[in-house]
């Protein structure tokens, strides 16, 4: 009986490694595969960050840009509006010669 309680403890043991052993390499190929999926994902991840950094220096000279326009736009608004003051008020000094051209002239005859 020894001899048989031996042999069927050995061979329980026997038996149950290599079940155990299965399970150990599907939790091992579960965990290769969970890895796997997981660098793909830090891959995606640092591209997007690369992705993410690029467009932020667009977008910041972009705003440079469009700060830059603005200034131009607000520098030619003055210089022209000066301009149209200036052409203004020469129109209004010829139409107040010419009327007293006239009011001279018809206060002549």
């Amino acid at each position: 009986m020894d001899a048989q309680g031996d042999a069927g403890a050995q061979g329980g043991s026997q038996g149950g490694p290599r079940p155990s052993n299965k399970r150990l390499q599907q939790t091992q190929a579960q965990v290769d595969e969970v890895v796997g999926i997981m660098k793909v994902n830090v891959e995606k991840v640092l591209e997007r960050d690369q992705k993410l950094s690029q467009l932020d220096d667009r977008a910041d000279a972009l705003q440079e840009g469009a700060s830059q326009f603005e200034k131009s736009a607000a520098t030619l608004k003055r210089k022209y509006w000066w301009k149209n003051i200036k052409m203004m008020i020469i129109m209004c000094a010829i139409v107040v010669i010419l009327i007293i051209i006239i009011v001279l002239w018809a206060g002549g005859k």
